[in-house]
Formats: C-alpha cells, structure tokens, sequence
C-alpha cells in the first residue's frame, strides 16, 4: 500500500541533469580536464564529497572540485535564470493526482536545500511537498538509503509503504536499501542493468505513475 511518493529532483523532476552535463564540459575545457560523459554519470545522485572523489581519481589529488563546481553552477544557474526550470513532462499532472488522493509526496536530492526550495518555487509546485532532505540533511550520499530513509521518517511513513522515482543507479540502489518499492524513470543515460533490476517499473515519463499506483493498491483510493 503506497501511502507516499518521494522523488529524485535533477533529471526526474527537471531536465536540469542535461544543463550540467553540458556545464561541466565546458567547464573541464576551461580547466585543462577531459570530463567526459562516464565522469558525470558516476556523480549522478551523489553529494560534493562523493563527486569529489571520483574527479580526483581521474584527474588527480589536484582537481580544485570546490572550485569547478562553482563554475559549472553558475553556467547551470545564469540558463535557468534566463530561461526558467524545465519541468518534467506529467510532473504538475502527477502531484495534482497524488494530492487529490491523499498521497504525500517528499524530494529527496543531492543537491543543496536552497536549490530545491528555489527551483520547486520556480516551477510553483512548492505547496505539493510535505518535506526536502538536501544534500547536507545526510552524511552518505545515495546509494546509500540515508536521504530516503530520512524523507520517510520526516513524513512520518513507513519506508514499506514509500515509493521512490528515480532516474540515476545510484538513486535506485539507495531506495532499494532503504526497503522502497522504486520506479525508474531514466534521464539522459539508462543505468546500468544491475541497478535497473531493482526497479519495480521502468516507464519513459512521469505520466505513467499514478496508474501504477492505482493497480498495485489493495484498496481504492
């Protein structure tokens, strides 16, 4: 019995994984780096400490992260501000349905809390969300389960009665771990096999959701 959703945020609720893709190849031009698309896949869903670590073991105990992720951010930032956050299709059509129902629904990113609070106001979806786990909320990044963990305690729903959305492997394994039903919705690169096993639906957009939900109830929402 599904009593909650919470969801990834960049790529599963924004088209913002493209924006920083693209940011941070121009961003290891300007640096001197070959950030190339297998770097950035395996910081998908992770915090800055865990990023860090996987640009110094390709580029060495040398690579100022804090300095090019406040590059790349600003590059991500100066788009949106200009042009606005790219909502996800079905994500507005999605939250009505689960508000309209009864079901609470929590983000649980890798991104800062001021930038999920700043893009849900942007997107003007901010009353939909009961709670935010941010990046500095947990210690371990997904994959460990801690940020779901923590967004089902805070909605105070059991994790066996939480579904997680997610597009990244490392947001599925990490709500698998927290004992999450999970449902991926992949973004620019599909995760690898072992971590699309975990899933118990893979759909290509949001819309698709609800009707899951719907047919896997015991009751009659």
């Amino acid at each position: 019995m599904i009593k909650a959703v919470i969801f990834d945020m960049d790529g599963l609720m924004f088209d913002t994984e493209a924006l920083a893709k693209e940011a941070w190849f121009r961003v290891g031009a300007k640096l001197g780096y070959p950030i190339m698309e297998a770097h950035i896949a395996r910081i998908r869903g992770s915090t800055p400490a865990a990023s860090a670590a996987v640009f110094r073991e390709a580029f060495g105990a040398g690579f100022d992260y804090p300095r090019a992720k406040a590059m790349r951010n600003t590059m991500v930032e100066e788009v949106i501000d200009r042009q606005g956050v790219p909502i996800k299709h079905g994500l507005v059509g999605l939250l009505e349905q689960l508000d309209r129902h009864g079901l609470k629904a929590a983000v649980a990113s890798s991104s800062p809390r001021k930038t999920v609070e700043k893009y849900l106001a942007l997107a003007g979806i901010s009353r939909y969300f009961s709670c935010i786990v941010g990046a500095e909320d947990v210690t371990r990044s997904k994959p460990a389960p801690d940020a779901f963990l923590l967004a089902a305690h805070r909605l105070q729903i059991p994790p066996d009665a939480c579904l997680v959305l997610e597009d990244s492997g490392n947001g599925l394994q990490g709500a698998h771990r927290a004992g999450m039903k999970v449902i991926c919705i992949p973004d620019i690169a599909l995760p690898p096999k072992e971590c699309l096993s975990l899933a118990s639906a893979v759909f290509p957009d949001l819309t698709y959701v609800f009707d899951w939900i719907i047919a896997i109830s015991t009751y009659h929402i």
